[in-house]
């Protein structure tokens, strides 16, 4: 069964994939350096993953996106709450109307954590709902 794991999730939106409309002031930017991401997706084993982030062009708000292209979407916000960053997206992927919701917590330049909800509407591989924990921390610089 394959799923859409926020490390891909991380290379797609990077790459320009996914829409999140936010003011630039008020998305978390993550410090330049390595850092080790693991993500729990749908209560399986956590894949981790090193990934080397330049703060520069680093727009966390763009990780927590649906997997669709920008294209697809019809709404994706991310707000402050509070300590928290929540994200939100309605999107299509493939069949499906791809609902999700993410609330990030963390100083952002040496850790953080998240907890995104998603929707399949039609179920996609067997999924209605699927839940994804991810845990961050900064290594160091990139080697």
């Amino acid at each position: 069964m394959k799923l859409w794991p926020w490390s891909v999730w991380v290379a797609a939106c990077a790459a320009g994939a996914c829409a999140v409309a936010v003011a630039a002031d008020e998305a978390p930017k993550r410090k330049s350096g390595q850092w080790e991401i693991s993500s729990a997706v749908g209560g399986q084993p956590p894949m981790t993953e090193k990934v080397c982030i330049d703060a520069a062009g680093d727009d966390i708000a763009l990780s927590a996106g649906s997997g669709a292209p920008q294209e697809n979407c019809e709404s994706a916000t991310i707000k402050r709450e509070g300590e928290a960053f929540v994200t939100e997206s309605i999107c299509k992927l493939r069949n499906s109307t791809v609902t999700s919701r993410g609330v990030f917590t963390g100083s952002f330049d040496s850790a953080y954590k998240g907890e995104v909800d998603t929707n399949y509407n039609p179920p996609m591989y067997g999924r209605a709902q699927v839940k994804t924990i991810i845990e961050a921390k900064l290594n160091g610089p990139c080697p």
